[in-house]
C-alpha cells in the first residue's frame, strides 16, 4: 500500500466510489468523501431527501474509483442529471503512483502498470 498525496482543484469535492473492502485492502484517499458506487446518484444529486448537505447546484464533484472506468461512467451518469462532476484517469491506483489528473501523457511504463492491475482483477 502506497500513501497517497492528491489535492485536487480548487472548489472540487473528492469522493471515493470504491466499495469498502477496496479501501481496507489498498488504502484511504485522506480527505475524501467515501461512498459505494451504488450510492453515489442518491448522495449527490441536489434535491434528493437523500442528498448530502454539500450537494447543491454548485458541488463540483471528483470521482475516484480503482482504476477509473467505475467514477467516469457514475460521473457521466451525474452529468446527465445536471451535476458538476468529472473523474480521475487512471482512478486511485494512478494516484498510487504518483499520477495525477493533468501531470501529462502516459508513460509506457504507467501502461505496462495499469495493465497489470487490471490482469489481477479479471
Amino acid at each position: 500500500m502506497h500513501p497517497v498525496h492528491f489535492t485536487p482543484a480548487d472548489g472540487q469535492i473528492v469522493v471515493d466510489v470504491r466499495d469498502q473492502s477496496e479501501r481496507n485492502r489498498d488504502g484511504i484517499l485522506p480527505g475524501a468523501v467515501a461512498l459505494d458506487a451504488a450510492a453515489v446518484a442518491a448522495r449527490l444529486v441536489p434535491g434528493l431527501p437523500t442528498s448530502l448537505a454539500a450537494a447543491g447546484p454548485d458541488a463540483q464533484w471528483l470521482l475516484v474509483s480503482g482504476n477509473g472506468a467505475t467514477a467516469a461512467a457514475i460521473a457521466t451518469r451525474l452529468r446527465d442529471r445536471g451535476v458538476q462532476a468529472s473523474s480521475v484517469d487512471g482512478g486511485f491506483r494512478a494516484l498510487t503512483l504518483g499520477i495525477t489528473p493533468g501531470a501529462g501523457r502516459v508513460t509506457k511504463s504507467y501502461e505496462r502498470t495499469l495493465a497489470q492491475f487490471a490482469a489481477h482483477e479479471a
